[in-house]
């Protein structure tokens, strides 16, 4: 029998010489973005979700025109669905144009994105830092965590992996800027960033990162004699150059809330509504680590529950996010990488975290998407600076990389499979978050349009009862009711959406339209008058039901 000898000081030799190629960069970008490919494949044959996806494509009218002219001024000035983000409705059209609304070719243009993200990712710390190993495991890391699918999955959240890619342009031009300051290498920092916010606002944080890539990996702050003290004559200089980038910031900010508060999505409310908000804010920063750390239960929807915002919860939360800032702050001289990853997930979270809420959630899984680069960032430099002073620490660093990343996988491809329609997705829900209103409520509306009506009413009762300060859900329920010939109890659930929501006019429409039903035309009329001042063409609508019946 023919015996080959293994010579493994050959083989490591063989395998540093692949790593200090300049093949070492493209084949692990390759790498990347195949495992990403593999992983992510399923996604292509999920459908439209029915939760935003027909607000964006399914029923958007200027959308499903494709790019027209009219739809691209449409872009730079609506304020649809709550959001100004120009760029993000563009690809939308443009996927439009290319697929019509087969959902394979959309989900195509998102997994694109992904991957590029990936890859650049990964190309972008191994030119900040030199170390390819360590990037590449965090490219891989923010790739295939679970935490990432509902950015990718869903149609709708388009806007994260297309702002994200313009985020990562901005911090390589800046690279680039930052090797030989001048304008003609500013510009395109600046025009990488103002696109970015038209595909998504969340990138107002972004300059406050480029500052603290001054410090590290750039080491802009760092004096030349080589001490640990920030110069204050080179700070200088670095904030007044990110002044443009801060007023971009600030002009994008005032646009997001005035499209929020358009579309009623901000939570007004009194010092102690802004108190609870706070409360949660600060849970939701250690919620979001541990659901890095054991992701499994990710939902949709995590509805945001005043109860669960206790004194002691927030005080925990509050002095262990302090005692980590210190640590951070303390180690971080002599790893500075520590407060680059740990300041760079506090601040990038911050529109989102919930100090301003917006919408009823209390968290959602697509908001990790930027933040926890930091947070992985962190951990696999630390923990690869901590095995570098071992002999033998570098080889098992790795193979824990590798059996992390094992772990991960089948915990992504499972989390796009409940992203595969929409009743699997709202049923996944209601059994990985408890008190899930708002899968009650979208799965109900699902069932009623199946003609599953009694089953539908279970799940409006349900979302109601978990969540009785919704308009939508009591106008739901009162639908169903009238469906199944309970037109009373329907005329009590439509006054209760009336109460809740005075100012949309789909209440009054459908609190007139019972009332007619039942007989009282006098009482009708009067929610006809209401909906004169809202909305016309509903109020004709209504007006026209009343003649036709000959009530009045």
């Amino acid at each position: 029998m023919l015996k080959v000898a293994f010579n493994k000081d050959l083989l490591m030799a063989n395998i540093s010489k692949i790593a200090t190629s300049k093949w070492s960069l493209p084949l692990a970008l390759l790498l990347i973005a195949g495992l990403t490919a593999a992983v992510f494949w399923p996604v292509l044959y999920n459908d439209f979700i029915s939760y935003d996806d027909t607000d964006y494509v399914t029923l958007n009218m200027m959308v499903r025109q494709g790019l027209t002219l009219k739809g691209l001024v449409w872009s730079f000035t609506a304020f649809h669905a709550g959001n100004w983000h120009p760029l993000t409705w563009l690809s939308h059209m443009l996927d439009v144009e290319l697929f019509n609304l087969n959902p394979l070719g959309h989900h195509a243009t998102s997994l694109l994105f992904h991957l590029l993200n990936s890859a650049l990712l990964c190309a972008l710390l191994q030119r900040l830092t030199g170390f390819l190993g360590r990037s590449m495991i965090v490219a891989l890391l923010f790739a295939i965590h679970p935490l990432h699918v509902e950015s990718v999955a869903w149609i709708s959240e388009r806007k994260d992996v297309l702002s994200t890619l313009f985020w990562l342009l901005t911090m390589w031009a800046y690279a680039s800027y930052s090797e030989k300051p001048g304008l003609k290498r500013y510009l395109p920092v600046v025009a990488l960033f103002a696109l970015g916010l038209m595909a998504k606002q969340m990138l107002v944080t972004l300059p406050v990162v480029l500052l603290l890539m001054d410090y590290w990996p750039l080491k802009r702050l760092t004096p030349s004699d080589g001490g640990d003290k920030i110069n204050l004559s080179d700070l200088k200089i670095i904030l007044i150059e990110k002044i443009p980038l801060f007023l971009i910031s600030a002009a994008a900010s005032l646009v997001t809330i005035r499209a929020q508060d358009s579309a009623g999505a901000l939570a007004h409310g009194d010092a102690e509504s802004l108190l609870l908000c706070a409360g949660n804010a600060f849970i939701s920063y250690l919620k979001y680590i541990g659901n890095m750390l054991w992701p499994v239960d990710l939902a949709l929807f995590y509805p945001f529950e005043p109860s669960a915002v206790t004194p002691l919860k927030v005080a925990g939360s509050v002095l262990l996010l302090a005692l980590i800032s210190a640590l951070v702050i303390a180690w971080g001289k002599k790893r500075p990488y520590l407060i680059f990853g740990w300041f760079w997930y506090l601040i990038t979270l911050l529109p989102v975290i919930g100090f301003i809420r917006i919408g009823g959630q209390a968290l959602a899984d697509r908001y990790t998407y930027i933040p926890l680069t930091g947070l992985i960032l962190m951990i696999v430099w630390g923990v690869a600076e901590e095995a570098a002073k071992w002999r033998r620490g570098i080889p098992a660093v790795t193979a824990v990389a590798v059996i992390v990343i094992a772990i991960l996988l089948p915990l992504t491809v499972t989390q796009i499979g409940y992203w595969r329609n929409s009743y699997v997705l709202y049923s996944h829900s209601l059994a990985a978050v408890e008190r899930n209103w708002m899968a009650h409520n979208n799965i109900g509306i699902l069932l009623a349009q199946y003609n599953r009506n009694d089953e539908a009413l279970f799940h409006f009762q349900e979302s109601v009862r978990l969540h009785p300060g919704g308009a939508e859900g009591f106008r739901n329920l009162g639908n169903s009711l009238q469906m199944a010939g309970k037109n009373h109890e329907a005329i009590a659930a439509f006054r209760q959406a009336v109460r809740i929501g005075p100012n949309d006019a789909e209440n009054h429409y459908r609190l007139g339209y019972a009332y007619l039903l039942g007989g009282d035309s006098g009482s009708a009329y009067q929610e006809y008058r209401e909906l004169l001042v809202l909305d016309e063409s509903r109020a004709g609508s209504l007006l026209d039901s009343i003649r036709i019946l000959g009530r009045r």
